[in-house]
């Protein structure tokens, strides 16, 4: 009697184990399958988002080739005929018309100096010859000839700037044009401080300026700064929002040397 009971005792401890083994087993399983799926689940996410940025990149080279077209349209066409006008008016003798030939030649040179701004604003003449430090400081010297603002400007990575590709030149020169945008409609400051080094083979760009700030940039409905983060995403770029005490709005952005 008492073997039998030691064996049912054996028994039931070999049971007993063999389930408690199942029972691990069985969560190993399950739980490797999770991990399975979160990585898969994971890749699928980076996936689309690197799916995203593709195309964002795509329409943005897109949009850049058009403005060059139409920029170049505006500046070969409609510039040249209006300069022709020019001279046809130039020709004209002062008895046509009390003044008229004056008031018209002004008038054509005002088209004409609008036209030349349109075809440099949608094709930046600036960053395609000389580059985008060059082209950083003609958008600054634009707004500092407006006399409403002060900007200054502080190149520490002209080597690292040198190093990016064009469509990384291009959406910088994008994003900065969006932030000059938004300070001169919106902040009602005077100054903007632009910053741009190197830190651990990346280029560190900040952006501020002193006017009635942003509170919270993420959520921020203006397109400006949709296109902005929009843009950032494209080229693999961080960025930080703080609010240091001279400024009152302020973005440095982390963008990857290539």
């Amino acid at each position: 009697m008492q073997e039998i009971t030691e064996n049912i005792y054996v028994l039931v401890t070999l049971v007993m184990g063999g389930t408690f083994l199942l029972a691990v087993s069985f969560l190993l399983i399950h739980a490797n399958n999770q991990n399975k799926i979160l990585k898969q689940q994971q890749v699928i996410q980076q996936s689309e988002l690197q799916h995203q940025k593709e195309i964002m990149g795509a329409i943005y080279a897109s949009q850049e080739e058009e403005r060059k077209r139409i920029g170049s349209d505006l500046h070969d066409s409609v510039g040249a005929a209006l300069s022709s006008l020019r001279m046809v008016i130039e020709s004209m003798p002062e008895s046509a018309g009390t003044g008229l030939r004056s008031q018209c030649k002004e008038i054509i040179d005002r088209i004409i100096v609008d036209t030349r701004n349109i075809s440099h604003n949608l094709s930046p003449v600036t960053l395609n010859l000389y580059g985008l430090p060059e082209a950083i400081e003609d958008l600054a010297d634009v707004i500092n000839n407006g006399g409403q603002f002060q900007v200054n400007i502080e190149n520490q990575a002209d080597e690292s700037l040198a190093k990016l590709s064009r469509s990384t030149e291009l959406s910088i020169y994008r994003i900065l044009e969006e932030l000059f945008n938004n300070t001169i409609k919106h902040s009602g400051g005077s100054q903007i401080a632009i910053r741009i080094w190197e830190e651990g083979n990346r280029l560190q760009l900040s952006y501020s300026d002193n006017g009635k700030g942003l509170k919270d940039l993420n959520n921020s409905k203006g397109m400006g700064m949709a296109n902005i983060k929009n843009r950032l995403d494209v080229i693999n770029a961080t960025y930080t929002f703080s609010a240091p005490n001279e400024f009152r709005f302020n973005i440095t952005c982390s963008i990857p040397i290539q």
